[in-house]
């Protein structure tokens, strides 16, 4: 599966997950989360501010995670410093969640 940003045309990968455990006693992390539209719906992203490299979300009552710092097109080390990293944190208020993978993503268009 992934994630469809609709206004700046980028692909973020969807991994299917289990519902993370949210409790602030477990080494402590603190969980936080954001808001944004897929497929017209608002749904809450929830990530790890401590330790955590994924954001949560469900969808249809199943859970996924994505991860909320990527390059798209496998971009070079050096193009990761000149601001290629995306930030979903920040980045796609507006997703379309679809089938398929990232290989494959031009045949979805």
């Amino acid at each position: 599966m992934m994630l469809y940003d609709l206004h700046n045309k980028l692909y973020y990968q969807v991994f299917n997950s289990a519902q993370p455990k949210m409790t602030d006693s477990h080494q402590g992390r603190s969980w936080g989360y954001v808001k944004k539209l897929v497929n017209g719906k608002p749904i809450k992203f929830w990530l790890d501010y401590t330790w955590g490299r994924f954001m949560y979300f469900s969808y249809n009552e199943k859970w996924y995670r994505v991860e909320y710092l990527q390059a798209n097109d496998k971009k070079q080390v050096s193009d990761l410093f000149n601001g290629a990293l995306i930030d979903l944190i920040l980045e796609g208020e507006e997703l379309n969640l679809v089938r398929g993978t990232y290989e494959n993503r031009r045949l979805l268009l």
